[in-house]
């Protein structure tokens, strides 16, 4: 099984900015170099887009529309500036060859590599992921087409590299005609005890070439280039149209005004495109619970399709992505989904300011409305399914009822006085170190009283907590792991031989060893009372003294943050289901420093406490992180962090996406 730890994941992002910095520049400079690259706009009414090509059985696809104008766009962007800066490049010199190698390991499925496509391409470029699902030896396709007008040459070149290389590997070459072309297919020989088949197929005409790992791809192309096929184009398919119409029509507008160039368009069946995922990874979960089944059962595959567009280099946003997901409803009902999948009820709201108890040097703040005790109620066949037993309601019972436990009633004290909407606001401390990074939700709750007498009935029971603040209108309770204090001694117990066997159980580590849970009233800095949550105690008297003082000068008066909110209503954000603002040089600032300590993976984030407990194994093996050591000081490039923020809205058959990087 491949698993990644957070060191390794961030490694992986490092790469591919390298690469981006490496080729990207290099592209620009080689097409305006060459006379006989397309210019834009040239012959277009000859060209047929890949999407016109593609059968609508595509599970993903990613869309460049021009690579060479990426290219010189990707320079005008803070990323791309960064990786222009000279304080970056000790680091990406000595990354160079494993970041080109990172992308070729991708691409040589069909035997084109990243460079190779950056030199052939003079237009389009655009890869897909086909499922076959009857094929259990390959039960995906990859395919890459891209524009070759003005740069034929330069593709026969690399085909015929691909052709050497592949026959010194061993692969074995032959040739297969289908109308009037000559397609190019390479077989590997099975090694013993071998069940997958590998192929390459390779065809160049024109005006494109492609490549793909199973020549029935590549045939069913030329078919619909000559008109020849019965099967419907992606690009003729309900769930693409909506999807990319939706987004097509969010982002007109801002990018006319901006400047901005379209970049790329992305689109992807999310449980087709889960399964090729996880195929390509060769992700083993033996007995563990197959999770896109489970929710493929509980409702889920409402969600139909999701895609959007990313524009660059405008002004004021240096990045602009604007997408949907499909997801219409099922059912008659308000919920509009079925079985646990009722739980996404994401409410819009009229967008209102951020809340003045948040304070300035907040680093990220995220604003849902959710349906919390509906989502609560929906979530029973779920757990019952992966856990294999109508457990669901024994457990709330149990809760209530058992004279050992807490003896709530969730049901009637605790989900009736929840409100739908949650906060969630990050920032971290000076001097960096493993506990530097903070996060505290906090849920709007309607009788405080009541949920301050569920929390104290939970936090008595629980053997390691403990009271650590209490002031008018605030109970903060913190829980260190470890940190109760034991009615026995257990290693007297454990040093006698009594001549019984206790069965071992392996008990799972906990998420967090150490967070805080509080409610705090309604004060001179709030409107409502809140249930707090944080993986860090400090960070909620903070927030509870604010409240209870009325402090002036939260993030909300900030001018780099009302830039943000500014920016969010330009772009239409008028009744949002969830809104978002970050400050990227903040939010970067610990994971940044952790990463150059080398202990990003220790860190006491939520984030690296997930990977830690679901995603890493002991012993797991995965790629080697990068060196991290020639990483320049934050601030030394500090200044290519910009703000922005996301928001999304619920529609009648989905939910409407917007992201965005300010100049």
């Amino acid at each position: 099984m491949l698993i990644l730890s957070t060191k390794q994941w961030a490694g992986h992002v490092l790469q591919c900015l390298i690469v981006m910095s490496i080729l990207l520049p290099w592209t620009a400079n080689t097409h305006a170099q060459e006379d006989t690259a397309v210019e834009p706009g040239a012959d277009e009414k000859a060209y047929i887009s890949a999407t016109d090509l593609l059968p609508g059985s595509v599970a993903g696809l990613l869309r460049i529309p021009n690579l060479p104008e990426l290219s010189s766009g990707w320079e005008r962007t803070n990323i791309g500036q960064l990786l222009q800066d000279e304080a970056m490049q000790p680091y990406l010199e000595s990354q160079k060859d494993r970041a080109i190698g990172y992308l070729e390991n991708i691409s040589s499925k069909v035997g084109l590599k990243a460079k190779d496509l950056q030199d052939i391409s003079s237009g389009e470029v655009v890869i897909g992921w086909l499922p076959f699902a009857k094929d259990t030896r390959r039960p995906f396709a990859l395919c890459i087409l891209a524009d070759i007008r003005g740069r034929q040459a330069n593709a026969e070149k690399v085909a015929d590299k691909i052709h050497e290389d592949l026959l010194k590997a061993g692969w074995e070459s032959s040739s297969l005609k289908h109308r009037g072309h000559d397609v190019r297919v390479y077989n590997n020989k099975p090694k013993p005890g071998q069940l997958k088949v590998e192929q390459i197929a390779i065809l160049i005409d024109k005006d494109r070439i492609i490549a793909a790992d199973r020549d029935s791809v590549v045939t069913d192309i030329l078919d619909a280039i000559d008109g020849k096929t019965t099967i419907t184009p992606i690009s003729q398919e309900d769930d693409f149209q909506i999807v990319m119409g939706q987004s097509q029509e969010a982002i007109n507008a801002p990018i006319e005004a901006s400047g901005a160039m379209v970049s790329g368009e992305w689109f992807a069946r999310p449980f087709q495109m889960g399964r090729i995922i996880r195929e390509s990874l060769e992700v083993d979960r033996g007995n563990d619970v197959d999770i896109l089944n489970l929710l493929e059962n509980q409702g889920f595959d409402a969600i139909k399709a999701v895609g959007g567009i990313l524009a660059i280099g405008g002004d004021p946003y240096d990045i602009l992505h604007r997408g949907y997901v499909l997801a219409p409803p099922v059912t008659d009902k308000p919920s509009k989904y079925e079985l646990a999948a009722r739980m996404l009820q994401f409410p819009n709201a009229p967008l209102s300011s951020i809340p003045a108890w948040v304070d300035q040097a907040t680093a990220s703040f995220s604003r849902m409305n959710v349906k919390i005790e509906e989502a609560f109620w929906a979530s029973e066949t779920l757990i019952n399914e992966a856990l294999g037993d109508d457990i669901f309601r024994d457990i709330i019972d149990g809760i209530r009822d058992d004279e050992d436990g807490p003896q709530i009633d969730i049901a009637k004290d605790l989900l009736p006085n929840l409100d739908n909407q949650v906060v969630i606001i990050t920032d971290n401390t000076l001097p960096i170190d493993i506990g530097s990074e903070r996060m505290l939700v906090a849920v709007k709750i309607r009788d405080a009283k009541t949920i301050r007498e569920v929390i104290r009935k939970a936090m008595e029971v629980e053997p390691d907590a403990k009271q650590v603040e209490a002031f008018e209108g605030s109970v903060i309770w913190q829980v260190e792991r470890g940190g109760g204090d034991a009615d026995f001694d257990e290693d007297l117990f454990n040093d006698l031989d009594l001549g019984f066997e206790e069965e071992v159980v392996e008990e799972a580590p906990p998420l967090l060893d150490n967070w805080a849970i509080a409610t705090v009233d309604q004060g001179p800095g709030s409107e409502s009372p809140y249930l707090m949550f944080s993986n860090n105690a400090d960070l909620i008297v903070e927030v509870a003294k604010r409240i209870s003082e009325g402090k002036p000068d939260g993030l909300a008066e900030q001018k780099s943050i009302q830039r943000v909110v500014d920016a969010h209503k330009e772009l239409g954000c008028q009744t949002p289901s969830l809104d978002r603002c970050v400050r990227l040089k903040l939010a970067l600032r610990a994971k940044y420093e952790l990463l150059k300590m080398g202990k990003l993976k220790e860190s006491g984030s939520v984030l690296a406490s997930f990977y830690r407990r679901f995603l890493e194994t002991e012993g797991a093996e995965g790629a080697e992180p990068p060196d991290v050591s020639k990483l320049p000081s934050l601030e030394d490039i500090q200044q290519y962090f910009p703000d922005g923020g996301s928001f999304v809205e619920t529609t009648e058959n989905g939910w409407s996406l917007t992201s965005f990087l300010l100049k």
